[in-house]
C-alpha cells in the first residue's frame, strides 16, 4: 500500500496551503476547497474517547485525512484505514500521510464507501468515525468547487450508508462515532437505528452555552443501550473567547496548540 512520492509532491501547490494542524502534524489543503475545521477535531476527539487506545480505526469519508492523520498521530498502535471517494482529497490525504511519516499507519483508499469490494480483507475495526455530508441534492445551492460540493452534498450517499457501511466493518465491541449538523440529530438517530446499532452517547455541540448546537457526534455500538447517555460539550463560554476546560482538554489529547 505505501507510496513513495518525491519531495516535490509533500510541497504545497499554486492553489494550496500548508497549515499547522497540530504541534507535529502539518496539512496540505486547498486554499478554496473544503478546509479542516473544528468538527474534525471534535470528531477525532469524541473517537478517541469512545476507544482510547484503538488498534484498528477505520475512517469514512476521510477526504485531506485531518481525522485520520489526528488519530494516528496520538495512537502509536493504531492503523488507519480512509476510504475517500473524491480523488482530489484521496491525493492530498496520500501527501498528507507521507509528509507526516504516517504512511505506514493512515492507508488512504480510493473508493465509494457503499461499494463493498472497497474494504475486502480488511479486518473488522474497533473505531469507525465520519462525518458525512448531510445535505440531499436539491436541498441548497451547489457550490462550484467540487470538492465543496462533495463535502457537504450527498452526492454519494449521506449518513445512513455511512452506518451502514460502518456495521459491516465493525468488531465485537467496537464503536461508531458520526458527526451531523446541526440539524440532523434525528437523520443521526434513525441511521443508527437502521443499521442495527445502539446510540450509546449523544452529544451536542455548541459554540456556546446559549447558542442552538452546531453538530450532534453520535456514539453507536453493536449492544443494546438500556439508557443513552445526553452531553453538551460547549467550545467557549457565554464570554469571552479562551475554549472551555472540556474543549480545551479534548485539544490537548489530540496535541493542538
Amino acid at each position: 500500500r505505501s507510496v513513495l512520492l518525491s519531495p516535490d509532491a509533500l510541497a504545497p501547490g499554486p492553489d494550496e496551503t500548508l497549515d499547522v494542524l497540530s504541534r507535529r502534524l502539518r496539512l496540505l489543503q486547498r486554499k478554496r476547497g473544503h478546509r479542516a475545521t473544528s468538527d474534525d477535531v471534535v470528531l477525532a476527539g469524541v473517537g478517541l474517547a469512545a476507544r482510547p487506545a484503538p488498534r484498528r480505526v477505520l475512517d469514512l469519508g476521510s477526504g485531506k485525512g485531518t481525522v485520520a492523520l489526528l488519530i494516528a498521530d496520538v495512537s502509536p498502535g493504531a492503523t488507519v484505514v480512509g476510504v475517500e471517494a473524491f480523488e482530489a482529497s484521496h491525493r492530498l490525504a496520500v501527501r498528507n500521510a507521507a509528509l507526516n511519516g504516517l504512511a505506514d499507519r493512515y492507508l488512504p483508499l480510493l473508493g465509494d464507501l457503499r461499494d463493498a469490494k472497497v474494504l475486502d480483507g480488511e479486518a473488522p475495526f474497533d473505531l469507525v468515525c465520519g462525518a458525512p455530508p448531510f445535505m440531499p441534492p436539491g436541498t441548497g445551492v451547489l457550490p462550484q468547487d467540487p470538492q465543496r460540493a462533495a463535502g457537504r452534498f450527498e452526492l454519494r450517499g449521506g449518513v445512513a450508508d455511512y452506518a451502514r457501511t460502518a456495521a459491516r466493518h465493525l468488531a465485537p465491541g467496537g464503536a461508531l462515532v458520526l458527526l451531523m449538523d446541526g440539524h440532523g440529530r434525528e437523520r443521526l438517530l434513525a441511521a443508527f437505528n437502521g443499521a442495527g446499532l445502539s446510540c450509546s452517547e449523544l452529544l451536542a455541540v455548541r459554540p456556546r452555552p446559549s447558542r442552538p448546537p452546531s453538530f450532534w457526534v453520535g456514539t453507536a455500538i453493536r449492544a443494546d443501550v438500556p439508557d443513552r447517555r445526553d452531553a453538551a460539550l460547549d467550545m467557549r463560554p457565554a464570554e469571552g473567547e479562551r475554549w472551555t476546560p472540556a474543549y480545551a482538554a479534548l485539544r490537548a489529547r489530540l496535541n493542538l496548540p
